[in-house]
């Protein structure tokens, strides 16, 4: 059968997972069984199972599995592929306990920028997914990054961040036990900290660190680590047979609860270099026995010169070991590639020895070839076609927007000022001195809203038209913005509104001044339109890469997700102001064309019943 022929061929997890991904059915079924069964674990799937599915359960069995080996290379390789697939199918909770693992993998590895690059995606998505587990988890990555700054020296991050862990945690209920024993796991990072630097107050976060986890029932793992921790702090302050105490109890809990990694870590620390030695063989702790004996050759190189030569050599052997075993590897991928090319070079052979008999085949090509190019210059027909249609259509729906903008948004202020115009000339002599006044405002009013109307509408027939030039001058920002507060000065004076200009007073710019005049127009008029009575407006400015970058802010009604997605679109309809303030619904979008006139950006940012901010990018002074 063609699955067992694969899958008797494939010889490693490698080959294994590259037949799983290869096929589909029975064979990939197969594959995946095969793979657990290397690994020695139970399969959780059945052949109904999807082979999405199998295969996110594949690869966290492989990931794990690589892990658990200490071969972080193949954890990279397949982490990233987990990654990705849950990226794609929007999994941020999965996604983000593959990028952890990732991110300790790097660690392993030592590659500690991509590590704390992970971390800090890790951190990301869980400000996606929220909730209190979402924090808990964000503790963790923060404790994981600090570890890596105090590995490289870096201690007054590395105590930030720890510290940063604390207040996360917050208040500590004496009866949260898993609350308690992380307070304790922070503890002994900051005495760790302290530790590598000499520090004295080492003492002061190790002694509650160990008696938190003692009075919490913690592991014996942990409890190991504290007694080691207190005994190094106690050891800076010259309590040196409290030191050998603890690290005497700890040897013991090592002892009695099989810890064998920590029982050769007490003997190094101990000075007790023989048995570190032989432990860290036996159980192949190699980094441990790297350590112990360079450890062992500088205690004896005074009093045993002999021995620490044998300490010595073997140290260079296992480091000679290390070298061989990646030219091994760079060897076997020579062979791979050797291998590889020699495959092809057999297929060019026989590519070749066919070329005579292919002729007609040509000829058939050539045939398709040119009734692929009549089909292409039809395609092209029906394309050009097409496009004179769109923008025909484009035309028409132009006109029929202008059209309804301007019987609609347009009459409406006549019609206002006509009704105005009306009242005054038919009983001006018999009105009040405050009816006239108001009558006149009244006038202003719709007169500056139809002014601003009959500007947005100018300058989007410009824009479709696309025949408007870009001028650009010298002028005070500052100055501007005064301006064009000065001309919403009726509407802010009615709601009570705080307009502040923070833009400095000698802030030169250099743009198309007009086009400048009506984006901060129309923003200005948005924020004061869709602020509350008393609420607050403000204009700021600063220099950023030769461009000038110009925010107007307000805390009005804000927007919804919904209508920020299409807020710079065409056919985006205008919403009502907080005092009922109408409008035509293309002032942003103008804005958005005229700021792309001038090559500069715009963007929003907004929150529903929280304000708006707008920032949009001019050129600066002096360019």
């Amino acid at each position: 059968m063609l699955w067992a022929c694969l899958v008797a061929t494939a010889q490693d997890l490698d080959s294994l997972y590259q037949v799983f991904e290869d096929n589909r059915g029975e064979v990939a079924y197969r594959a995946a069984l095969a793979i657990d069964e290397t690994i020695g674990r139970e399969p959780n799937f059945d052949a109904d199972t999807d082979k999405d599915e199998i295969k996110l359960k594949v690869l966290r069995t492989m990931i794990l599995h690589f892990f658990n080996n200490n071969d972080f290379q193949h954890v990279v390789q397949y982490s990233e592929e987990g990654i990705a697939h849950y990226n794609k199918i929007d999994d941020p909770f999965n996604e983000a306990g593959c990028t952890m693992t990732l991110a300790n993998a790097y660690q392993r590895l030592g590659q500690l920028d991509k590590a704390i690059e992970c971390y800090n995606r890790c951190n990301e998505l869980m400000d996606q997914i929220g909730g209190e587990m979402a924090e808990v988890n964000k503790r963790y990555v923060i404790n994981n990054i600090a570890e890596i700054h105090l590995s490289m020296g870096e201690y007054e991050t590395a105590d930030e961040m720890y510290r940063k862990c604390i207040n996360m945690l917050g208040t500590v209920d004496p009866a949260d036990t898993a609350s308690n024993l992380d307070l304790a796991t922070y503890y002994q990072n900051l005495a760790e900290v302290r530790i590598a630097q000499n520090n004295p107050e080492a003492v002061g976060f190790a002694e509650p660190s160990l008696e938190l986890s003692r009075k919490y029932m913690d592991t014996p793992h942990k409890i190991i680590n504290r007694l080691m921790a207190l005994s190094k702090a106690y050891r800076i302050v010259g309590r040196n047979d409290e030191s050998a105490a603890l690290m005497d109890e700890a040897l013991s809990i090592a002892k009695e609860n099989g810890e064998t990694f920590l029982e050769t870590s007490i003997y190094l620390q101990q000075g007790d270099f023989a048995k570190a030695i032989v432990m860290a063989d036996e159980n192949h702790f190699d980094e441990l026995l790297q350590e112990a004996l360079e450890a062992a050759y500088q205690a004896e190189r005074e009093r045993n010169p002999k021995l620490a030569l044998e300490y010595y050599e073997r140290s260079m052997m296992m480091k000679d070991s290390v070298f061989n075993e990646t030219q091994q590897q760079l060897i076997r991928d020579y062979q791979v590639r050797y291998a590889t090319q020699e495959k092809e070079h057999a297929l060019a052979m026989e590519q070749e020895k066919s070329k005579r008999n292919r002729m007609y085949v040509i000829v058939l090509a050539i045939v398709a070839a040119l009734l692929l190019l009549i089909a292409f210059i039809w395609y092209r027909l029906a394309q050009i076609r097409k496009k004179r249609a769109e923008e025909l259509a484009h035309l028409n729906a132009t006109k029929d927007r202008l059209l309804s903008i301007v019987s609609h948004d347009v009459r409406t202020p006549v019609g206002a000022m006509c009704q105005v115009m009306r009242d005054l000339t038919d009983n001006y002599d018999g009105m009040a001195e405050t009816d006239r006044k108001a009558k006149m405002v009244m006038l202003r009013t719709s007169s500056e809203a139809l002014n601003d109307r009959m500007e947005n509408i100018i300058q989007w027939v410009k824009g479709e038209l696309e025949n408007s030039k870009v001028e650009p001058v010298d002028f005070n920002l500052s100055e501007l913005v005064d301006e064009c507060v000065r001309e919403q000065d009726m509407t802010i004076v009615a709601k009570s509104l705080k307009v502040s200009n923070v833009v400095p007073k000698t802030m030169m710019a250099h743009d198309d001044v007009s086009v400048v005049r009506i984006v901060m127009q129309n923003l200005l008029s948005n924020a004061v339109k869709f602020s509350y009575p008393d609420g607050e407006v403000s204009v700021k400015a600063e220099e950023k890469g030769g461009r000038v970058w110009i925010e107007v802010s307000d805390n009005g009604m804000g927007i919804s997700e919904k209508k920020l997605e299409k807020i710079f679109k065409f056919m985006t309809s205008s919403a009502s102001g907080t005092s009922g303030e109408n409008g035509t619904g293309i002032g942003l979008f103008v804005s958005k064309m005229l700021v792309d006139k001038i090559d500069g950006e715009i963007t929003i940012e907004s929150r529903k019943d929280e304000g708006t901010t707008v920032r949009f990018s001019v050129r600066g002074g002096g360019q």
